[in-house]
């Protein structure tokens, strides 16, 4: 692992979040001294959502947005990037560093504090941040550093643990999780910024987070059990938070990268802007379906929608003060559609029918203008009737060609959805490699292979090379998973 010490990451964000009333007291201890054990789980409780946040967002969801076609480089190093192969072990520096030094290191500090605190709950809320980043990070890379990865060793040099072996442990972390969450102790709710330290709804993560990384491993049966148990309605989404309330402040990622680092560097021209279009050949516009007010929520054009409070209009998705969702109820109802669909075609055209059900109040589509159902971001139209059994019959709307079985055609349909739901989101890209892409993605064909990873990190092959995988997978070599 990269070297670093254990101390000052965590401290220096869990200063930035706790009081400094007491910034006079010890005055005449060492001021070089900063002991992690001198601080208390809540104190440091709030960083670590922080930092699992940062991490879901990074510039590297940028770059699989270029791959599938959601988005495209259009100025200087963005250019390059538009091709999966161009991806170096660089590019994954940020992401690597966010995950295990400024996350992981301080979230298995926080459990330790939590524990001697007998806070369960606390110790639960951790463990089950700690899953969302993990399982990002396997499903992202593969093997990685995870059952040997040591916080207070500057030079641990952790194995590589297999990616299957690693979702078996997320889920009993999450099991463990749960166990916890139902114990004594107090998740503070001045410092839990998602729930507000209630236990009811950290639980439902858990079991959100059981069912997608169920689905990452084709367990479906599982993956439905689990999402029955997850997120019941969207008031629990799991979101990343930035809603400032005052202008230049606290921006969304995108935003800062797209109005203040990168500006003009990269717009939303592709496939899925194409695929939202009603006027385009590959529209997902029909009878049954209106997507005017998501298009506009997402794109302007063919930029990527930053409006909001810093131009004092109607928020879009990626404006200063966009919420990002994780983890969601809608994600819940789209695994269930999936798996009644692999089961039964009728099964699954009704939980399909379910998730557009909760579409047509609005969802993921900005906000309803003056409580009319009907009227979406600016304004605009948006309609998500049920579909029924013909409509992906040979010939109907959802299998014009004919060419796939009812069944087949549903899940393209699910697939399809899911690519549009997770645009800007990690599990967009897990899904066209999980699924050897059944949406039908058209991605670049100008670039050789398709792109099944990210590259591992440069920090991690200079200070851990022995333990880095060989010889080193390159970005269209499948995970183990995935194979």
């Amino acid at each position: 692992m990269k070297k670093y010490n254990k101390y000052i990451t965590p401290l220096l964000l869990a200063f930035a979040v706790v009081s400094c009333t007491d910034s006079v007291e010890g005055i005449n201890e060492n001021p070089n001294k900063l002991q992690a054990e001198d601080a208390q789980a809540k104190n440091i409780f709030q960083s670590v959502l922080l930092a699992n946040q940062y991490f879901q967002t990074t510039n590297n969801v940028r770059n699989t947005m270029l791959w599938l076609g959601q988005a495209t480089g259009i100025d200087r190093q963005y250019i390059p990037l538009n091709d999966w192969n161009a991806n170096t072990s660089a590019d994954s520096d940020s992401a690597w560093g966010l995950l295990y030094v400024n996350f992981l290191t301080q979230d298995r500090i926080t459990q330790q504090k939590a524990i001697e605190e007998n806070n369960s709950k606390v110790l639960g809320a951790m463990q089950i941040v700690e899953a969302h980043s993990i399982g990002t990070a396997t499903s992202l890379w593969g093997d990685i550093p995870y059952s040997e990865f040591i916080t207070n060793d500057p030079f641990n040099k952790p194995k590589f643990d297999k990616q299957s072996d690693i979702y078996a442990k997320l889920q009993t972390l999450l099991d463990d999780a749960i166990a916890n969450l139902a114990k004594p102790g107090l998740i503070p709710a001045n410092l839990d910024y998602h729930y507000q330290g209630n236990t009811a709804k950290w639980t439902q993560l858990a079991y959100s987070l059981k069912a997608r990384y169920y689905l990452h491993v084709k367990n479906y049966t599982a993956a439905k059990a689990n999402a029955l148990k997850g997120f019941n309605t969207a008031a629990n989404d799991f979101n990343a938070l930035f809603q400032g309330a005052t202008s230049q402040q606290n921006f969304n990622p995108f935003y800062e990268f797209l109005e203040y680092e990168r500006q003009g560097y990269m717009n939303g021209a592709g496939y899925a802007v194409t695929l939202l279009n009603s006027t385009s050949a590959i529209t997902r516009t029909n009878s049954k379906t209106d997507e005017a007010a998501r298009l506009a929520f997402i794109y302007t054009g063919t930029e990527l929608n930053v409006n909001g409070l810093d131009f004092g209009t109607e928020t879009g998705k990626f404006g200063s003060d966009s919420n990002l969702p994780l983890v969601t109820y809608g994600e819940m109802l789209l695994i269930i559609a999936e798996a009644d669909a692999r089961l039964s075609f009728s099964a699954g055209l009704a939980s399909y029918n379910t998730y557009r059900t909760l579409l047509n109040t609005g969802y993921s589509i900005g906000n309803v203008t003056n409580g009319v159902a009907s009227l979406g971001y600016q304004g605009l139209t948006f309609k998500y009737s049920n579909y029924v059994a013909a409509d992906f019959a040979a010939g109907g709307m959802e299998n014009v060609s004919g060419t796939l079985t009812d069944q087949n055609a549903l899940l393209r349909e699910i697939y399809e959805e899911r690519y549009i739901y997770f645009l800007g989101n990690y599990e967009a890209f897990t899904d066209f490699r999980r699924t050897n892409n059944i949406a039908g993605v058209k991605i670049n064909s100008l670039f050789a292979g398709t792109p099944q990873r990210l590259v591992y990190s440069q920090d991690e092959i200079n200070a851990n090379g022995a333990n880095v995988p060989t010889p080193l997978p390159k970005i269209t070599d499948k995970t183990e998973v995935h194979q």
